[in-house]
């Protein structure tokens, strides 16, 4: 799954729970599975902004 993919995925849950568009029995999942997406969504940026530092590092020093 790309970044992009579990951000939709994620922004179209929380819509969902605050439209109240979910059974209640089915809420609990749906919190889990957002938790879930939102870990995804953080690893992804930290591995991103440690590869652009990484990056920047490596430029040829003025």
């Amino acid at each position: 799954m790309t970044y992009q993919e579990a951000y939709e995925k994620l922004t179209a849950l929380v819509e969902e729970i605050e439209n109240e568009e979910i059974a209640l029995d089915e809420l609990p999942a749906k919190i889990r599975q957002a938790g879930e997406l939102i870990t995804f969504c953080q690893d992804r940026l930290r591995i991103v902004e440690t590869d652009y530092q990484e990056s920047i590092e490596r430029l040829p020093k003025r």
